[in-house]
């Protein structure tokens, strides 16, 4: 998936010692899956550059939907640009506001659904990278969210929503042939590894082990599910039209040795 696909968990199943601190695990697990992600990157920063001449009087304003620990946020703020963050899960906001207020950066982070927006403000700019748009469980989700992207932008902004299309489905013979993710943090070691992923009823469904080892050597197991749905750009514009929007050229993320690319729909008012 590209970036790993965001994190979505929906089932998890442990064994072994309990975890003293789950917020702590949460924000390393999604670091570790999605936050090295870096191949969408220049696509944010040049759309953010661009959208700097329409907005001369003050800084562009910019809305990252499914903002995470800040791994888009953060860069775009480290260029200038105020960002705001938004993710329903409060610890990644919490975990995004202290990132940027280590580094003194104009970056913050509100706590929302991505399909109920209500932030009283318009962005120049507004990004849902990753596969945040296929987090929302189908049309009616993507419908409500789609509103959301229409009144919160401003009369020359724009949108642009990442997605993938072609997923290539493989079992547990073909994974077993994949390195796992690995991160040490002073000793404890946290390794994420995909087991499948299935293409089926309209979603795409990734399944991961994750193991966390101790340095005594103690090992914590649970299992991580991420449900998309599935979605190609026409159906998309086509959505996008319905809620009002107006449909701009597509844009590419493309692919790396490790994770497929994106096609990015944009839309502006």
């Amino acid at each position: 998936m590209s970036g790993g696909a965001r994190a979505g968990r929906i089932t998890a199943a442990g064994t072994g010692p309990t975890r003293p601190d789950p917020d702590l695990d949460h924000v390393r697990w999604h670091d570790l899956e999605c936050g090295g992600y870096r191949a969408d990157l220049r696509l944010w920063r040049t759309l953010a550059d661009e959208q700097v001449p329409h907005h001369a009087d003050a800084p562009v304003r910019v809305l990252d939907l499914g903002s995470g620990t800040g791994r888009v946020a953060l860069d775009l703020a480290s260029r200038g640009h105020r960002v705001l963050g938004v993710d329903v899960d409060p610890v990644f906001c919490a975990e995004l506001r202290r990132r940027a207020a280590i580094r003194s950066l104009p970056a913050a982070a509100a706590v929302s659904d991505a399909r109920e927006l209500r932030l009283g403000e318009r962005f120049g700019l507004i990004l849902a990278p990753m596969q945040t748009v296929q987090l929302l469980d189908g049309p009616s989700g993507r419908a409500a969210f789609l509103a959301g992207v229409r009144d919160h932008l401003t009369p020359d902004g724009v949108a642009a929503i990442a997605m993938v299309e072609d997923v290539e489905p493989f079992g547990a013979d073909e994974a077993a042939h994949l390195a796992p993710d690995m991160k040490d943090h002073a000793g404890t070691v946290y390794a994420s590894r995909p087991v499948g992923v299935t293409v089926q009823d309209g979603r795409i469904v990734l399944d991961r082990v994750r193991e966390i080892v101790s340095p005594t050597g103690q090992r914590h197991e649970s299992t991580d599910r991420t449900v998309l749905d599935v979605l190609d750009a026409d159906g998309l514009e086509d959505e996008g039209r319905a809620a009002g929007l107006r449909v701009l050229p597509l844009r590419e993320v493309v692919a790396t040795g490790e994770h497929v690319g994106s096609r990015v729909v944009m839309f502006g008012v």
